[in-house]
């Protein structure tokens, strides 16, 4: 038997990596197993393997009914097996061969020729001899083994007795080799499926995915990332993030999938940043972050942020909120009893239990004026802290969601400046929201009967009242009867009197949502509204006939 002449190296192998471009028949990307008549008896296991390599292209039947499972496979067959298993670049234009025994007519060989070439130039097999291929040749299991641990990047010694000890050695150690076979013996090419599936699955684990480089773009709107390989685009995922803060960006393929290019809506300020891959099974990973530096441009001053001539930006004060949505408080927000609903009580723009996020400008050391002025803002983690932007005021807005801790990022341009992104961080506390100041505005309220038996009023409304929270959030008015399923406000009614000459003092009553109700002979009584934290208020208040 002849031995088959190949010469590969893991390195040449591993520089090739990109996907195949397949051209022969394009008919056979859509079969299956079932298709083929000799096919309907093989195991399960195999039939799983087939499948998986009829849709990814490295195999297709000998015809439109058959696969061909027990005929020999040949070095035409073996050449474009090989170059698909190990992501060898195919160029499907290729119709010349090198080798004067591969013609483009030749009905049963010439589709081979660019799998032919492509195994040629990446190192992975060579010729019979220096100018032909015998591409209908038969190939022996041992030449199979030698070929595909090469492939591998394993080092197989031929000086043995048989020439194939060493490579069947290995090949049987990693599972490559067909079962039940010496080395000189023909492989079928239901050897070539099993023991191909098994190399390409032992390669991928070889030829993990990593970052090589990610750099800004000159405009600093765009960041490009490169690999060493080809990526499975629909499942892999890239995140920006400056320091802990997530910066949202697109990602826009290149057609060989070994970069992306990652672009933001607004430049990227100065500062240190990362690029992590994800998407993919850990197990394909190797390096799946870089990181890279934008540098300050000459306007910027400092971590407090500056736009242009515009003045230095930086944030109002320090943030701590109230676990308002792990706690189950925003739950109790019905709609009903004068409450504002839960979306409204959740929504970061809307709801009271939420916070501005307040920017200072200064110029030449006095605060300046300003519209809102924020462009985007995000949250490290949505999960501890939630984030809106009210896009017509270019205000921003945070709500806490679960005790812990979160940066905040805000992008920040004020008139033709440079857009400034500014960080600070936020702290959720499980401390329940609870009243720490009320007053009333209203400690005088003249209520009158007029000529009837009874008469009702609002008690959040006429006492007009104000609400500061344990958290320096501030409702007033009408607000404190919309959150009070968060404030627990309660009202008691005390000295109540009547008019004497009209015999028994009448009664005054209050419900849960404020409504009070006064009937009968009553001329003034007390009205307190007390927090669930102890604090008071109180009205008096007088009923005319």
């Amino acid at each position: 038997m002849k031995k088959l002449t190949m010469i590969a190296t893991a390195a040449m192998a591993f520089s090739l990596f990109a996907s195949a471009t397949l051209s022969h028949p394009a008919s056979a990307a859509t079969k299956t197993s079932a298709d083929f008549t000799d096919l309907s008896t093989a195991d399960a296991a195999l039939k799983a393997k087939i499948d998986a390599m009829l849709t990814q292209g490295i195999f297709e039947g000998v015809s439109d009914s058959s696969f061909g499972i027990n005929q020999n496979m040949t070095r035409a067959q073996f050449a474009k097996v090989a170059t698909l298993i190990y992501d060898v670049k195919v160029d499907p234009s290729v119709k010349v061969s090198s080798f004067s025994d591969v013609h483009a007519e030749d009905a049963a060989n010439g589709w081979a020729i660019p799998y032919i070439e492509a195994a040629k130039k990446a190192g992975l097999i060579d010729g019979v001899t220096d100018t032909t291929f015998e591409p209908g040749a038969s190939v022996t299991a041992g030449q199979l083994d030698t070929l595909l641990l090469k492939g591998l990047g394993k080092k197989v010694s031929t000086t043995g007795s048989p020439w194939y000890a060493d490579a069947v050695k290995q090949a049987t150690d990693l599972g490559i080799h067909p079962t039940g076979k010496t080395g000189d013996q023909l492989a079928i090419r239901a050897d070539l499926v099993q023991s191909s599936y098994t190399a390409q699955q032992a390669f991928d684990k070889l030829t993990l995915v990593s970052i090589t480089k990610a750099a800004a773009g000159s405009d600093t709107k765009s960041v490009q990332v490169t690999f060493n390989r080809n990526v499975d685009t629909s499942k892999a995922t890239l995140v920006l993030k400056n320091g802990s803060t997530v910066v949202p960006t697109k990602a826009t393929w290149s057609t060989d999938a070994q970069a992306v290019t990652l672009t933001t809506d607004l430049a990227l300020a100065a500062g240190d940043y990362t690029v992590t891959l994800g998407g993919l099974d850990a197990s394909a990973i190797q390096t799946g972050t870089a990181s890279f530096s934008v540098a300050a441009a000459p306007s910027d001053s400092g971590n407090t942020g500056n736009s242009g001539n515009s003045g230095n930006v930086s944030f109002v004060g320090s943030y701590t909120l109230a676990d308002v949505l792990d706690s189950g408080l925003t739950d109790t927000a019905t709609g009903t009893d004068g409450f504002i609903d839960k979306a409204t009580a959740q929504d970061p723009t809307k709801s009271k239990l939420a916070k501005e996020v307040k920017i200072k400008v200064t110029s030449g050391g006095e605060e300046v004026a300003v519209p809102g002025i924020i462009q985007s803002i995000f949250s490290s983690d949505p999960s501890v802290v939630k984030v809106g932007l009210d896009s017509a005021t270019h205000r921003g807005y945070i709500l806490g969601n679960k005790a812990g801790t979160a940066d905040i990022s805000v992008m920040v341009q004020v008139g033709s400046g440079n857009a400034k992104q500014l960080h600070v961080t936020v702290t959720v506390k499980s401390d329940s929201v609870a009243a720490k100041k009320i007053k009333a505005d209203n400690t005088t309220i003249e209520q009158s009967m007029n000529g009837a038996a009874s008469t009702s009023f609002n008690a959040f409304n006429k006492m007009d009242l104000t609400i500061t929270d344990n958290y320096d959030q501030t409702y007033e008015g009408a607000e404190v009867a919309n959150y009070n399923f968060a404030l627990g406000t309660a009202f008691t009614t005390n000295k109540i009197k009547g008019d004497a000459a009209k015999g028994d003092v009448g009664s005054v009553s209050v419900d849960p949502t404020g409504k009070v109700v006064v009937t009968g002979n009553v001329t003034s009584f007390e009205l307190t509204a007390v927090t669930s934290s102890g604090q008071t208020a109180t009205s008096f208040v007088t009923i005319t006939p």
